[in-house]
């Protein structure tokens, strides 16, 4: 096995994809069928992030062994170096979306571009046996997904996540309170909520949709917070509400005033069998209505409002407002039609009409 950099123009003339037709017989190709949607997120990411990006190493194959020069000595990783021939090939294991991503990336530069001396980190392993490459692709694919929330803390080139982070920051309820690395949250967690819940409410705040597709976000966030000014305006538009509703809504404003480990902070999970607002969709509900309230530029009639989304309702579970709604069987709903009919009903007990579902 060695392992080397090489030059996006080098990998371009000397790798070779041989991927499996769809519906096809995988086995007698060495590469999977092509995901050409894969390839496009590729190559949009390579675009638009053309001076700061990073690909990970593909995996390549040789079938038979270069010539390979190395020092003498009994060391288990040594340094040397490989005489590549015109005429030698290398079949891609694993990383062919990325190798076809860069070679779409190239079509659209002009000739002038410095694009394909650009490098990226290769294994090459040397394997005559298919079987053992098809292998060797699977072994490669043991990965594990990134969960939703520690990938919006980390993702910030998108402008959501960037406004995501300054909200929890600045938000007395979220501060030291918000798991930040799970993909769910237990039921004996003191934690308030996860990021990716928070993250959404504030798809709610700007979007009108919690569920809305992740493709969708760049363009739509372009539309909305595209600029730096955009941004700092709906982060403090938005602390100013979630901040309101920490003093007076309950149990907001007394979990605010617990510390964030140890027995006290124990209460929360008391209050998130209890309460709405301490669960994602009592969350996605409190987004979906401030939505509705923000389109009002008085700010004082905007605080009003909040005040009355405070005090107003009533968040225990047991509430007759929930029943029928969010609330069946004894279990919250998640899905979006209940959260929206709750959303309406929240919206006439503080006199807001509106003419959006």
């Amino acid at each position: 096995m060695l392992t080397t950099a090489f030059s996006y123009a080098f990998l371009v003339r000397h790798v070779v994809s041989e991927p499996a037709e769809k519906g096809g017989n995988p086995r007698m190709a060495t590469n999977r069928p092509v995901d050409s949607g894969h390839v496009r997120v590729i190559t949009k990411y390579l675009t638009e992030n053309g001076a700061n990006y990073i690909l990970p190493p593909v995996t390549l194959n040789v079938r038979s062994v270069p010539a390979i020069h190395i020092p003498r000595g009994n060391f288990a990783t040594t340094v040397g170096f490989v005489v590549i021939g015109d005429e030698t090939q290398f079949s891609i294991t694993d990383g062919q979306h990325r190798l076809m991503a860069i070679t779409k990336r190239r079509e659209t530069l002009p000739d002038n571009s410095d694009f394909m001396a650009d490098s990226i980190s290769v294994v090459i392993v040397v394997e005559p046996d298919l079987a053992r490459i098809h292998q060797d692709f699977a072994d490669a694919a043991q990965t594990k997904q990134i969960p939703a929330s520690l990938l919006a803390a980390f993702n910030t080139r998108e402008p959501l996540n960037r406004v995501l982070t300054k909200i929890v920051d600045g938000t007395r309820l979220f501060q030291g309170r918000i798991d930040e690395t799970s993909k769910s949250l237990s039921k004996n967690a003191p934690s308030v909520f996860l990021l990716n819940q928070v993250r959404g409410m504030v798809k709610e705040l700007l979007f009108h949709d919690y569920a809305l597709s992740e493709s969708s976000i760049p363009a739509r966030s372009a539309q909305v917070i595209g600029t730096t000014e955009d941004q700092d305006a709906f982060v403090e538009r938005t602390l100013a509400m979630l901040n309101l509703l920490a003093m007076h809504m309950a149990p907001w404003n007394t979990v605010v005033e617990l510390p964030t480990s140890g027995g006290p902070a124990n209460q929360v999970v008391d209050f998130r069998r209890h309460y709405i607002n301490m669960t994602a969709t009592g969350l996605v509900i409190i987004g979906h209505v401030a939505y509705e309230i923000e389109k009002n530029p008085d700010a004082d009639w905007r605080r009003a409002r909040y005040l009355d989304l405070a005090t107003k309702i009533d968040w225990r579970r047991e509430a007759s407002m929930w029943q029928g709604n969010i609330i069946a069987d004894d279990k919250i709903s998640t899905t979006r039609g209940p959260g929206r009919i709750a959303a309406r009903l929240v919206m006439q007990e503080l006199g807001i009409t509106t003419s959006i579902s």
